[in-house]
């Protein structure tokens, strides 16, 4: 590491002749330069200024102060040690993991995507308008999760700040395990301040070696701010882990998320003859893509199937009769349209 100091022409007319010999200092008169070898050098400004630049050559600190370093900084700002962080896998780890693309397998979903599907390896953000539609915020994303723990190996990364546990609750884990997570592949993560559950989201998403990040955030804290996103986003896309910002009660700020994908309960219509009451039925949402930096925007119904462990056009949503194989759809025209007298009692 070479510094540099700046002296007077007068300090080195005192230096020159206190050089000790044999230190590498080469004089050049003719020029006005003095120099040193390997170990540093003196060069006598030749601009007509008053003063010279010394450069010395200064050892580098080791590796293992800046280890111990950044060790204490972490004990003082409350957070883990570098040693604690997530690795990154090796880059040939992500050629293992499957498509590109994450189909959910309702059409009218996966059709408002630039190819069937979400996008994977980046940063996606669901969000629900009120804290009392958590659970359908936390299902919908958690059979995203599902179907891809299924095309991908590894842990998933669930990270929670304390309010939004206080709003929504803790993660519940046969829940999660009838969406088809298991839950002995869950990371839970649960920190005691907003700016600790970022640091661990982009730890996550950082790491090859993780199946997914899922990251519950409530409200608008300031931490959370477009250049938070702008780094999930970038980590998420350099490591190839998709990243999903749970948002409860979220006010619609801008991120830098590839989606937005505003969700709410579905409600079932009424069943004929049954009165008041409804049926139990199967889990079902209704999702707004409101942003689509990968396709168009639209808003989709579906729901959940547990048997299948996957998602479903809602079956009040799918048509009666089915398109027969073996006639045309419809009867020809005749060509000519003839009125009937109608006859009055």
């Amino acid at each position: 590491m070479i510094c540099f100091f700046r002296l007077s022409s007068h300090l080195l007319e005192d230096l020159r002749p206190g050089i000790p010999a044999g230190s590498g200092l080469n004089a050049d008169e003719e020029n006005g330069r003095l120099t040193l070898g390997a170990n540093g050098g003196i060069n006598k400004n030749i601009t007509g200024t008053n003063s010279i630049a010394i450069a010395v050559d200064m050892p580098i600190p080791e590796r293992t102060d800046i280890a111990e370093l950044r060790r204490r900084i972490a004990a003082i700002e409350g957070r883990p040690a570098l040693k604690a962080q997530f690795a990154p896998a090796p880059a040939d780890a992500a050629m293992t993991q499957g498509p590109a693309r994450l189909p959910t397998g309702v059409d009218g979903f996966d059709r408002l995507f630039a190819q069937p599907g979400l996008c994977r390896g980046t940063l996606h953000e669901i969000t629900a308008a009120e804290t009392r539609t958590a659970g359908a915020l936390s299902g919908f994303a958690a059979g995203l999760l599902s179907l891809l723990s299924r095309e991908r190996e590894g842990d998933l990364l669930w990270v929670a700040d304390p309010q939004a546990m206080r709003e929504a609750g803790t993660p519940f884990a046969a829940g999660l395990a009838e969406f088809g997570l298991d839950p002995a592949r869950i990371l839970l993560v649960t920190p005691r301040r907003v700016e600790d559950a970022l640091w661990a989201l982009e730890e996550g998403a950082r790491s090859r070696a993780i199946l997914a990040v899922a990251g519950e955030v409530h409200g608008a804290p300031k931490a959370l701010d477009l250049t938070a996103t702008r780094r999930l986003a970038l980590k998420a896309q350099s490591s190839g882990t998709t990243v999903f910002l749970l948002r409860h009660a979220s006010p619609g700020d801008p991120t830098a998320a590839t989606t937005r994908l505003c969700v709410s309960p579905r409600i079932r219509p009424r069943v004929a003859g049954a009165g008041r009451a409804r049926p139990v039925a199967r889990p079902g949402w209704r999702v707004l893509v409101a942003k689509n930096r990968d396709g168009r925007p639209g808003e989709v119904e579906l729901e959940w199937d547990h048997a299948r462990r996957s998602f479903v056009t809602p079956a009040d949503l799918e048509p009666l009769v089915s398109d027969t194989p073996d006639r045309p759809v419809g009867a020809p025209a005749g060509g000519q349209v003839v009125a009937f007298a109608r006859s009055f009692p």
